[in-house]
């Protein structure tokens, strides 16, 4: 308006009063209206949203308290106490007690997990409850780590919610009481995070190399030697420093590629040295494992380049139209694969792409974080076969999957208030829906949870496991120390059996007689624990895991006088003991 009364009294000197006041008077007709317009504009931008971040931000210890008070006791009320029917649990803690008692280094599978915990092994030795109680420090951990990672990187409302997924997520709590190795990934993965986030905030573009060095040699250190735990917490995790190179790269932090590159080589090269002066050469198979086209039928091969990308492709659409939205409970399902829609997982490419490049231009934390999650899940892709289509393998990429998601609606809906008000009832309802599924979950774990810790160790199990368990512990107590008993589960027959070690039958490796004779005498067999395990878990409809029925029947059958049952437990679905001996084959009678 000072403008607009400047150019009138110059108009008036001129003798153009008349002209200018008709002039004058039409704009004061119209320019109200259109700065009433631009201020409904402004306050639609910041609307719900910025009110919402102020709040969060005035409260925001507060409530990250309270959030981690409740995410402590999501655990607990989710707390299992078994361990699963994968087996793969039971194999970490294996791991750690023979570092323990037998000095056995555990490079398979990633030996991290393992090496902490065997700090939990000495304290409680085998108690199945202690150990998984690291798992609940470890979500503790996690989500701690997540909020200072993000807190002022990130608009407080995407925090807060970010936050509220990790504490309340049945699937991510599931594994915050179990002896697998995805929540100690997670707690470590946050750490990495929170340690690359400082170093990003420290870069100095006109610093040289020798001064970048001395600024901030500490943080790197610190930056080698996380991201070397991280890689061997889980072997896929080689491809998470690619995701950091990536983002210097694009960022043209050119010094901190290099920087990144040696201090990690750096780490990872003593970690090498130090567990091979000690424990030996690292003897696992898990490049080959990984490379072949049915884990259990190495007969099979190995995928050439082609077969790889169709492996890329199959997890692709499993994961980013399955399981991811199963774990953000948008899509009810089971673990199925008739529910994997692939034109879903290219929707949700695009708008992954999408808020990518959104990120790039509005938030460098997020952009990271994007292009992190990225890298990871397609080293998933690449590198687990196809037909395993567990949740487990993608949950470590489900809290930065649930970030870029939120952000990216976050971003493209402060512009409308609509939209703001839209966003924020969808963010709303699924919360409710995941902390109502959470509390189910929770209701019924309590009784088995009950149970167990008042002593029945085998409450929960389907009848068949608890005949197979049942077994595994005889074998510990009524067997000598020295017998070898073969198992299809050997891990969990340990964990049972008082840590008795059982010899394990993964697959069908021949089933030739005399073939599983030379490969049975070989390994020592001299018990082999026959259980009816169910194919599908909670389904006995007579379709059992027949991994050592398809061998022991073509020994018996040439063999007959060198198998004796020992003992049979349970009459449905029932577990036997068998004893094998090795004489000569039966000369059928004329």
């Amino acid at each position: 308006m000072l403008c607009d009364v400047v150019i009138l009294y110059n108009f008036n000197l001129l003798n153009f009063y008349d002209h200018m006041a008709k002039k004058d008077k039409h704009q004061h007709q119209h320019k109200p209206q259109q700065k009433a317009q631009t201020i409904k504009t402004v306050s639609a931008e910041e609307g719900i949203f910025v009110k919402l971040d102020t709040w969060f931000e005035k409260h925001s210890t507060k409530l990250f308290y309270i959030l981690l008070l409740l995410s402590t006791l999501f655990s607990l009320l989710l707390f299992d106490s078994k361990v699963s029917e994968g087996g793969d649990d039971s194999s970490y803690i294996q791991r750690a007690w023979s570092l323990l008692h037998e000095h056995t280094f555990p490079y398979f599978q990633g030996p991290a997990y393992p090496v902490f915990l065997s700090v939990f092994v000495k304290m409680f030795g085998l108690n199945v409850i202690a150990l998984k109680f690291f798992s609940v420090i470890c979500q503790i951990g996690f989500v701690w780590f997540t909020y200072k990672t993000f807190v002022k990187r990130i608009p407080y409302t995407v925090l807060f919610a970010l936050i509220s997924f990790i504490s309340f997520n049945a699937f991510i709590q599931y594994y915050a009481s179990q002896t697998f190795t995805e929540t100690f990934f997670l707690f470590v993965q946050s750490i990495c995070l929170y340690v690359t986030f400082n170093i990003i905030d420290s870069i100095d573009a006109d610093a040289g190399w020798i001064d970048g060095i001395k600024k901030d040699y500490k943080k790197w250190l610190l930056f080698g030697f996380m991201f070397m735990l991280l890689t061997i917490s889980k072997s896929i995790a080689f491809v998470t420093i690619a995701g950091v190179l990536l983002y210097f790269v694009l960022k043209k932090n050119y010094k901190q590629v290099v920087y990144a590159i040696v201090f990690f080589l750096i780490m990872r090269i003593i970690y090498q040295l130090l567990t091979t002066a000690i424990y030996g050469a690292n003897d696992s198979n898990q490049l080959e494992m990984m490379l072949r086209k049915d884990l259990y039928k190495p007969e099979l091969g190995h995928e050439g380049f082609g077969g790889m990308i169709d492996r890329f492709f199959t997890n692709f659409y499993t994961y980013m139209s399955m399981q991811m939205y199963r774990i953000l409970n948008i899509r009810n399902v089971e673990n199925d694969a008739k529910y994997i829609l692939p034109g879903l997982s290219y929707i949700t490419a695009i708008i992954m792409g999408v808020f990518t490049f959104l990120s790039y231009k509005k938030n460098k934390y997020v952009f990271f974080s994007c292009l992190y999650m990225l890298v990871l899940c397609g080293g998933v892709f690449f590198g687990v076969q196809a037909n395993n289509m567990q949740d487990r393998l993608i949950i470590i990429a489900m809290p930065l999957i649930f970030l870029v998601l939120f952000y990216g609606a976050y971003e493209l809906a402060k512009r409308s208030g609509i939209l703001q008000f839209l966003v924020l009832a969808f963010a709303a309802v699924m919360l409710l829906v995941t902390i109502g599924k959470s509390s189910i979950i929770a209701e019924k774990n309590i009784t088995a949870l009950k149970k167990n810790l008042n002593g029945d160790v085998y409450y929960g199990y389907t009848p068949d496991w608890v005949n197979f368990l049942k077994m595994s512990k005889y074998c510990a107590d009524s067997l000598p120390d020295s017998a070898q008993v073969l198992s299809r589960k050997p891990n969990m027959s340990f964990i049972y059996g008082n840590g008795k070690k059982f010899a394990g039958q993964y697959w069908v490796t021949t089933t030739n007689a005399d073939s599983i004779k030379m490969e049975w005498q070989t390994k020592k067999i001299q018990y082999i624990l026959l259980p009816n395990l169910r194919m599908i878990p909670g389904k006995n409809n007579g379709r059992i895991v027949n991994t050592i029925h398809r061998m022991l029947g073509p020994y018996a059958e040439k063999y007959p006088q060198n198998v004796k049952l020992v003992k049979t437990i349970g009459t449905i679905e029932k577990c036997e003991l068998y004893e094998i001996t090795y004489g000569p084959a039966t000369i059928p009678l004329k």
